[in-house]
């Protein structure tokens, strides 16, 4: 009867060990689940979103300027960025979005913000910004007045010096050329001024047309036609 007593207890012995043993490998993964979880939700600090300036070295963007930013997230990662100009609906930024066409040259407010991977948001930031989608201006100016008027053509006498400067009130001029009547378009090495004195000496006595172009940093395209001629 001893002998069997014994095996019974050796029994319950292994049974509840195996219980035991069990319990605390739930209660270990549960721990290791809760803690887990603690180590998903310890980001609590949201991004912070820069805009980036564009080629102006300003915050003026031209008509095929990408809108990009900086996001600065240390922890969970980026999920998305979003921004929006005046009253357009918010977009998501991938940093291919250009300026949207329907907007004109001027000034507006752009709002933006980024969330990450544990769900924070920033607050919105907002910065203002310039739409330059004009040209450079060309001024074009003669040394004298006209001497007479032929069908409306100004007439200037031989010894006529013409000037032209361009000017851009935002960013840099980028390209100044000039076409005078069919001869080859060139591309003037001042990219602000151009004096035509010398190169009129070979037009006496004849109409002259001189397109001049002038592009900005954006490539904005502006155009003066001066016609005239010499006696």
């Amino acid at each position: 009867m001893d002998f069997f007593k014994k095996v019974i207890c050796i029994a319950l012995f292994i049974a509840g060990t195996a219980i035991s043993s069990n319990a605390q490998l739930a209660l270990n993964k549960s721990f290791n689940n809760e803690e887990g979880s603690e180590v998903l939700n310890t980001d609590v600090v949201a991004p912070r979103t820069d805009l980036l300036r564009t080629e102006s070295e300003a915050y003026i963007f031209g008509p095929a300027t990408r809108i990009k930013f900086k996001i600065i997230e240390e922890e969970s990662g980026i999920a998305t960025t979003f921004f929006k100009i005046a009253d357009l609906p918010y977009m998501k930024s991938d940093g291919r979005q250009m300026v949207p066409h329907q907007l004109k040259d001027g000034s507006y407010r752009i709002e933006y913000y980024s969330t990450d991977k544990a769900g924070n948001q920033e607050q919105v930031r907002t910065d203002n910004i310039y739409i330059d989608k004009q040209g450079p201006k060309v001024s074009a100016a003669f040394n004298a007045s006209p001497i007479s008027f032929e069908n409306g053509l100004p007439i200037f006498s031989d010894d006529i010096k013409l000037m032209v400067d361009a000017t851009d009130a935002k960013v840099n001029v980028q390209k100044l050329t000039y076409q005078i009547n069919d001869g080859p378009v060139i591309v003037n090495e001042n990219k602000e001024f151009i004096d035509f004195s010398d190169k009129l000496r070979d037009f006496k006595g004849k109409h002259v047309k001189i397109e001049i172009r002038a592009y900005d940093t954006f490539y904005n395209l502006s155009k003066e036609v001066v016609e005239f001629k010499i006696k």
